[in-house]
């Protein structure tokens, strides 16, 4: 698919199912290499700094400020089985609905600049800024390669997965901030599934309403 029809056919899909009743993952072991070709698409956008060094050893060690926390369909339903425990902690419906219907779930987090005062967990300064951006632009590069791949995603802003009591039961180290839970659903979707776009997608204006030309 060319880059011009991905970004038109890019579209949110967001599928929820019974919690106690989880869909069989119906994608094979052959999607973890996909899932595996997708973050290593996400990882081509651009950054200006570098991410700290890492705080622990075993931490990704990548200069990128961004870092990708992969979980296949087995995964998924062991994390929902956890929330439905109520481990780490209580869950909501909608995130233990859609861990039920995923194939697979991409848990992606940039890294703040360092801070010595703890009274916020990072500052909006100019570095931050940048990393923020450029952890966005990984995932917009992720969602084209799902979509010219003709799979179904969504960008969620991750809820409770955000949460440092969760983010710690997954292995992920507490000072990365989650931007975006992506999570990949089935090419045939069930009847008995809830299925939901993007509440913003036929609000979009015209180009005109978002651009200008400066004559200078």
């Amino acid at each position: 698919m060319k880059t011009d029809n991905a970004i038109r056919a890019r579209k949110t899909l967001k599928v929820r199912v019974d919690p106690q009743n989880p869909l069989p993952a119906s994608k094979g072991k052959d999607f973890k290499k996909t899932m595996e070709e997708l973050m290593e698409l996400a990882g081509q956008a651009p950054f200006h700094y570098e991410s700290a060094e890492p705080q622990r050893s075993g931490e990704l060690k990548g200069i990128e400020p961004w870092r990708f926390h992969a979980l296949d369909g087995e995964s998924c339903r062991n994390l929902l089985k956890a929330f439905n425990a109520d481990k780490p902690q209580k869950a909501p419906d909608g995130i233990k609905q859609m861990l039920a219907a995923a194939d697979g779930l991409i848990i992606t987090t940039w890294l703040p600049e360092r801070t010595r005062k703890l009274s916020r967990k990072f500052h909006p300064n100019l570095k931050n800024m940048e990393h923020i951006a450029a952890t966005g632009a990984a995932i917009q590069n992720l969602l084209l390669a799902a979509t010219s791949r003709g799979i179904n995603a969504y960008w969620s802003s991750g809820g409770i997965m955000r949460k440092p009591k969760v983010l710690e039961f997954m292995g992920i180290p507490s000072h990365e901030i989650l931007l975006g839970a992506i999570f990949f659903f089935p090419d045939e979707i069930p009847e008995t599934a809830q299925t939901k776009t993007g509440k913003n997608a036929d609000k979009r204006g015209e180009a005109g309403d978002y651009m200008d030309w400066i004559e200078m």
